[in-house]
């Protein structure tokens, strides 16, 4: 995905406000496949121990030399740094990079994580939904594969996703997701807006546990742990081998 402009950019503008001390509104999230939600721009500024288990595991798992991809207002990042890590910390929201900056985090990229080359990490992050990256089920094997190349040997990548098929399934528990689909059921459109921005549609994917590890030992990672979140979320760590 490209950098966003800025009047395009309801998230980066929400984190600037609350940042700034700026009273501001929810952001309004649309999806194709759900009902509209209201997001808090206090969510990106969360404490760890307001962070959910999976994402306190992540953290905790983390070593050597860090990239945390879409970073946001930075909240994984900051806790991070302050454990003494090498963080880098990419997204691509001009103003949510100004706001991590600002919050004093030091290694701040303003770029898509695909146009990211030549460099190595020991852990690589894709946290609060953050495999959904990958926009669809058949590019989650290219951005696993992208990132591969950006780990050194024995890197881990620490992600977390969510099975949407409950979604799908009624209160008989029978599912009726269309099998004849060519679409993935966690392939969703989403269009996000606060105040007077409203950001352009954009694809993105949520994938159950099963896929995904499927996937990540298609592309050559061994899957080390998965750890099952509230609400059909989870966490898992995937290694270079």
């Amino acid at each position: 995905m490209p950098v966003i402009k800025k009047h395009h950019d309801p998230i980066g503008q929400a984190v600037w406000d609350y940042q700034n001390g700026i009273a501001g509104e929810s952001i309004v999230v649309k999806t194709d496949i759900a009902e509209d939600e209201l997001l808090s721009p206090s969510y990106f500024f969360r404490t760890f121990e307001e962070m959910p288990i999976q994402e306190q595991e992540a953290l905790k798992r983390c070593s050597g030399k860090i990239l945390d991809v879409g970073a946001g207002a930075g909240v994984h990042s900051l806790w991070l740094q302050n454990q003494g890590f090498d963080v880098d910390s990419i997204d691509i929201s001009p103003l949510s990079c100004d706001t991590m900056r600002k919050r004093g985090i030091k290694n701040v990229l303003l770029k898509d994580v695909y146009a990211l080359k030549d460099q190595k990490y020991d852990t690589i992050l894709l946290l609060m939904n953050g495999a959904g990256v990958a926009q669809t089920l058949p590019g989650l094997e290219i951005l696993l594969l992208h990132l591969k190349a950006l780990l050194n040997p024995g890197g881990k990548i620490l992600a977390d996703s969510s099975d949407l098929l409950y979604l799908f399934t009624d209160e008989n528990g029978e599912m009726w997701v269309d099998i004849a689909s060519d679409a993935y059921y966690g392939e969703m459109e989403y269009q996000l807006s606060y105040k007077t921005i409203k950001g352009k549609p954009f694809p993105w994917l949520f994938v159950d546990p099963e896929s995904f590890t499927d996937i990540a030992q298609l592309c050559g990672f061994t899957v080390k742990d998965k750890i099952a979140g509230a609400h059909f979320d989870y966490m898992v760590e995937i290694v270079l081998e």
